[in-house]
């Protein structure tokens, strides 16, 4: 049983995405395939976009701005009026003088300046703002969900990395029993190696009471889908740095277009320094022998007291384009700070990642090779053996959790820089 033990091979350095498979009497063995049942993680932001009602609700409030756009640039309502004129009040007779009449007049208000006009551009502003607002979401909403599937993804392949060392210590155990029979190996092995297949049960119970409750935060956006198995490998968009740059993303799509509104404001309150012109006609109904009658007449606002009221409201409408240009400014400059701090951790991982496939795992296999041979040829120690082991495994979970923060490093680089479809 021992020779066999020494016989077994353990597994080179392989990429995170070959974690599904198991140590098998030196050959290793793969899992059975689900890929068919698989969640992928495209499948969930799919599902995710269509169910949340956030973005739905912001789709409704694109609509309504854009409804209210039509609508700014048109004149005010007309205003219409209906008296009597001249009404003797000692009898209330209509015809008794012959200049008691019924009148109706029209009345027209025409905006100060190109008031219409701003007033259009800021209503389009709004709209523009409302429908970044909605690709705003869409983005926050894409990593949760992607925080979510790759926290899953951590877990399940943590499971397997540790039921591989458990399955190591099992045959460790049988080994040192019959090395301790033959006198070789020391009863604080077979402890030691008891104790650690119990911290491996415990730590197994809770990797999967993790995955269980991550799974249900998951379903508030893709239902039953989050009990499905998960895919072996993480996908292509969580282990390649993407292209673009900041400059369309969404949150500073919106701080333009609520500069716009603001600049159109601006525009608003420089018109309020011209007059507003009123058009009246009327037509007059005589109750006597008169003739009917007619009236025209041109009404003009004079705004004669602009340091009460114009001048303040244009220093506010300017103030305020200022304060949304550095809202923009400052937000643009965190968010180009926030992709370069990016860009060189996902480079780091990258890096790391690659000493770990081609010198660290490597040559922890060698050395678990070598405890394996000399103790083999009768020298060595048992205990190496399982440090060895221990130290090879180690490494694997190492290796898994640079590949995990580097998914979750572009997850974040993948908001700043990718616009949704």
């Amino acid at each position: 049983m021992f020779a066999l033990f020494l016989r077994r091979l353990l597994p080179k350095a392989m990429p995170m995405a070959l974690l599904g498979v198991y140590f098998s009497g030196g050959v290793l063995a793969a899992q059975p395939s689900t890929e068919g049942a698989a969640l992928s993680l495209q499948q969930a932001e799919t599902l995710a976009l269509v169910r949340d009602q956030g973005i739905e609700s912001s789709r409704q409030t694109r609509d309504a701005n854009a409804l209210d756009a039509t609508a700014a640039d048109q004149l005010p309502d007309p205003t219409i009026s209906v008296g009597l004129q001249n009404l003797p009040l000692d009898q209330f007779s209509m015809t008794r003088l012959p200049t008691t009449m019924l009148a109706v007049t029209l009345s027209q208000t025409l905006p100060p300046g190109d008031t219409l006009a701003q007033q259009a551009l800021a209503a389009d502003a709004r709209t523009a703002a409302s429908t970044a607002d909605i690709a705003v979401k869409q983005q926050v909403l894409l990593r949760e969900v992607r925080r979510f599937w790759l926290t899953v993804y951590r877990d399940e392949q943590t499971m397997l990395l540790l039921q591989r060392e458990k399955t190591v210590y099992q045959r460790l155990l049988a080994s040192a029993q019959t090395a301790y029979s033959a006198g070789r190996a020391r009863a604080t092995d077979l402890v030691r190696l008891q104790v650690k297949l119990a911290e491996l049960d415990d730590a197994l119970a809770q990797e999967e009471g993790d995955a269980a409750a991550t799974r249900a935060r998951l379903a508030r956006w893709i239902g039953d889908r989050a009990r499905a198995p998960w895919p072996d490998d993480l996908p292509v968009a969580l282990q390649k740095t993407p292209e673009g740059n900041i400059n369309q993303q969404p949150e500073l799509a919106v701080l333009r277009a609520e500069l716009g509104v603001a600049r159109a404001g601006v525009g608003v309150a420089k018109a309020a320094f011209k007059p507003q012109f009123g058009v009246d006609v009327g037509y007059g109904v005589n109750a006597g022998t008169m003739p009917n009658t007619g009236s025209i007449g041109v009404s003009m606002s004079l705004p004669i007291f602009v340091g009460e009221r114009q001048v303040p409201r244009l220093a506010a409408a300017q103030q305020r384009v200022a304060a949304e240009q550095l809202a923009l400014d400052n937000r643009a400059a965190a968010l180009e700070a926030e992709q370069q701090s990016l860009i060189r951790a996902v480079a780091s991982f990258n890096q790391r990642i690659e000493g770990y496939d081609t010198r660290i795992l490597p040559q922890l296999t060698q050395v678990t090779k070598l405890a394996q041979s000399q103790f083999g040829a009768g020298g060595g120690d048992f205990t190496a053996i399982v440090d060895a082991e221990q130290a090879l495994i180690q490494g694997q979970q190492q290796r898994l959790d640079l590949t995990i923060d580097r998914a979750s490093s572009l997850i974040d680089l993948r908001y700043l820089v990718e616009m949704p479809s």
